[in-house]
């Protein structure tokens, strides 16, 4: 049983704003960008101000945990910024947060005295040139109402690792029930995307027991037609005790990346959704916006929105043994926005696109309408909730949220449940500022 987090690194317990109301905490949270706090305010953890959806809750930590160099000073024409963002959710609420430190330089509107106008016209001549199109970054594992962080370690030695960027994670616990044992953080790549020969798959994963990154090449491939490659749109989903990557327009790939020996499946899309392969980034990326698999329920779901008019949604549940869909709903949405009881909404401009599958209600899907996200019910063909959104085009993450995650701690290499056990995370590998946390555990 946990007894007391302490440091710099782990933050304190239920530290999300429900805990100064009345109101319980929500079972999920629908999750999207991570906030960098640089008030300088003393903190000790990630802070989680949660929401019920479809509100969207934000995470926000502190800025000496992502900032390790000063950003560029305005006054000589250069600039930088931090963006972050949760990359991927674990099925149990663990986070896996990324941020990525952009610097650009404009000397040519240093010392203007209208700097905001003048930033303003020389950002929309920027170039490649001028922007450091491989920017730093750097990744966490947190829990996130506990508020604990956990640094992984570079990639390949550099923090220049954007060609990383579908990072799954899967955690395990013991005997399959309680807080996770041990987790694993992968990414999956085909041979021949870095001028490796072809034939297979190669897996870059991280496992917490080692606390070190491997690479594991030649996996055989488990796709179906020569020739075609896997096209990967949205996040990494965590399910059945495997990371799933997906391709919208064909179906996924999934593999245990904790196993020793790890064996690679295809699960195809329902029929009528397979599509031609796609060619380029761009098209894949569009296409996600409308077709998602996550996990409602304990099972794998698909939903998808037609094209036209009046927008159908449907939805499909994967059998136990993963071979077959069975399509659950067929709802057209039009109808639902222009019911009576919806006379709020303005009329609807575009396609709506999907913003998440409610975690614990098959029955519910999250689309993104404008600004807007609304919760629908296609059984009872309702809207159950709207709210504003400020990054409509950014992706969604439903995450979960047990009630024992908020005291259970992160597994890392070395740790003991019969001792006292000491962390060191370094904030950055060339500093020698290194954190301290001391974690204290009793059986």
């Amino acid at each position: 049983m946990l007894r007391r987090l302490s440091g710099a690194v782990a933050g304190g317990i239920r530290r999300s704003l429900y805990t100064a109301t009345s109101r319980p905490r929500p079972p999920w949270a629908l999750l999207q960008l991570t906030s960098v706090d640089e008030s300088g305010a003393p903190a000790p953890g990630a802070s989680f101000h949660l929401d019920e959806p479809p509100f969207v809750t934000n995470l926000t930590v502190p800025a000496h945990f992502v900032l390790p160099r000063p950003l560029p000073d305005p006054k000589t024409g250069k600039y930088g910024f931090v963006s972050g963002q949760v990359g991927a959710i674990s099925s149990d609420g663990f986070l896996l947060v990324r941020f990525w430190e952009a610097r650009y330089d404009i000397p040519a509107i240093a010392g203007d005295d209208d700097e905001e106008s003048s930033l303003a016209s020389a950002l929309l001549g920027l170039s490649l040139a001028d922007m450091d199109i491989n920017p730093e970054g750097s990744r966490f594992i947190c829990n996130p109402l506990s508020g604990e962080l956990y640094r992984l370690p570079d990639l390949d030695g550099t923090k220049r690792t954007t060609m990383y960027h579908h990072l799954g994670l899967l955690t395990q616990a013991e005997r399959d029930q309680g807080p996770p044992a041990r987790y694993a953080v992968a990414e999956m790549f085909t041979l021949g995307d870095g001028g490796e020969e072809e034939g297979g798959f190669v897996m870059r994963r991280f496992l917490s027991e080692t606390g070190k990154w491997e690479k594991l090449v030649g996996l055989p491939s488990p796709l179906p037609a020569a020739g075609r490659r896997m096209a990967i749109g949205n996040a990494v989903v965590a399910f059945g005790g495997r990371l799933w990557w997906v391709d919208e327009s064909w179906g996924a790939v999934s593999v245990d990346p904790l196993s020793d020996r790890p064996e690679l499946c295809f699960t195809e899309l329902p029929r009528g959704s397979v599509l031609p392969d796609l060619e380029g980034m761009v098209l894949t990326r569009k296409l996600g916006r409308y077709r998602r698999m996550g996990v409602s329920e304990g099972r794998m779901r698909y939903v998808e929105v037609s094209k036209e008019k009046p927008f159908v949604i449907s939805s499909f549940s994967l059998d136990d043994g993963g071979s077959s869909w069975t399509l659950d709903h067929e709802v057209p949405f039009l109808h639902i926005w222009m019911d009576d009881r919806n006379q709020q909404f303005a009329p609807l401009k575009e396609m709506p696109a999907i913003g998440a599958i409610d975690p614990l209600n098959a029955n519910v899907v999250y689309l993104v309408c404008g600004d807007q996200i609304l919760g629908v019910d296609m059984v009872n063909k309702k809207v159950t909730g709207s709210s504003r959104l400020d990054v409509p085009e950014f992706p969604l993450l439903p995450c979960v949220l047990p009630d024992w995650l908020e005291t259970s701690q992160i597994p890392y290499a070395g740790l003991s449940k019969k001792t006292t056990a000491k962390r060191e995370v370094s904030p950055d590998a060339d500093k020698k500022d290194t954190l301290h946390v001391k974690v204290e555990l009793m059986k």
